[in-house]
């Protein structure tokens, strides 16, 4: 019995293609990623070291196809919208979490380090798809923010630095995580670099796709902590909740360049509906900062009146 394609899959930004397929009342989905042997090797180094990614059940390198494990349709973005508390969902996304940042780092098939150098290149393409594309900011006044945002760079790679040894999803938001049974399987882990464990907890609590309240916030970071604690990773508990704050503005303006630079330059404009929530989140992570003219820029009419329009 042959494999019956049974619908595509929209998998958001990325240019992987997915079908959901089915053979002898079983669901499997279908996988064409140029990029194949990557995708291999970190999910066989990651299923190895016991996180939770989707099985594969054949792979067909020469077509640059791989069968995968059908993870359902539970995902926690799908989960949210239901309006149901997912607290208890969250905490498996963040044992996961911690499980790939900690057990996932010995013998990463990776050499990239979320390092300056990738820092710089995502507050420019901040600036460049969200302030100058998307709101129309001159590059008069968008320079005006260079001082800023080196600050912020310089301060993060400083204050996380203690926690900066980690395998690093890079995406870790809740599209990308499923609920089977009563674990958090992760997909989409083919961007993975080495770097700092807040990123990926920013990436997960300030999500541009799921309104978390700050008072679950809060819980979810508690509890992220408590798992890191029995991981015996050591922190003070005031550095990381600053390492975070950091990351989290780094997180959300990257988020924002990639909204603005798939909606407006690859068509897929249903990015543009979750700009308001991620200028949401940038806002109010630089209330109270030093970054007082990246702050003013984000504040400002122009991407106010911008933004809305655009949701």
């Amino acid at each position: 019995m042959e494999y019956k394609i049974v619908k595509k899959i929209d998998i958001g930004g990325s240019d992987r293609i997915c079908y959901r397929c089915i053979k002898e009342r079983e669901n499997y989905i279908l996988v064409w990623d140029k990029n194949l042997a990557h995708h291999i090797k970190m999910q066989k180094h990651l299923f190895e070291k016991g996180v939770s990614v989707p099985e594969i059940h054949w792979i067909d390198e020469d077509s640059s196809l791989i069968l995968m494990e059908d993870l359902g349709d539970n995902s926690l973005y799908e989960l949210s919208q239901k309006k149901r508390s997912i607290l208890v969902q969250y905490r498996k996304a963040l044992k996961e979490l911690v499980k790939l940042q900690v057990d996932g780092y010995d013998d990463a098939p990776i050499k990239d380090h979320y390092d300056y150098q990738h820092i710089k290149w995502e507050q420019q393409y901040f600036k460049k798809h969200f302030l100058n594309q998307c709101c129309n900011i001159p590059s008069g006044k968008i320079k005006k923010l260079d001082n800023d945002l080196e600050k912020l760079a310089r301060s993060l790679l400083k204050e996380a630095e203690p926690w900066s040894n980690f395998l690093m999803h890079r995406d870790y938001q809740s599209q990308n995580i499923y609920i089977k049974g009563r674990k958090a399987k992760i997909i989409d882990y083919q961007a993975a670099r080495i770097g700092p464990l807040t990123y990926d907890l920013a990436a997960l609590l300030r999500d541009s796709y799921v309104n978390i309240t700050p008072k679950n916030e809060k819980k979810l970071i508690d509890y992220y902590l408590e798992c890191l604690t029995k991981k015996r990773i050591k922190y003070t508990k005031r550095q990381f909740l600053r390492a975070y704050e950091l990351t989290a503005l780094q997180r959300n303006m990257q988020a924002l360049g990639a909204f603005a630079n798939l909606w407006l330059n690859k068509g897929k404009v249903f990015f543009k509906e979750h700009i308001p929530r991620g200028l949401e989140l940038l806002r109010r992570g630089l209330e109270k900062t030093e970054f007082t003219e990246l702050c003013d820029c984000v504040n400002c009419e122009q991407v106010t009146k911008k933004c809305l329009s655009n949701s």
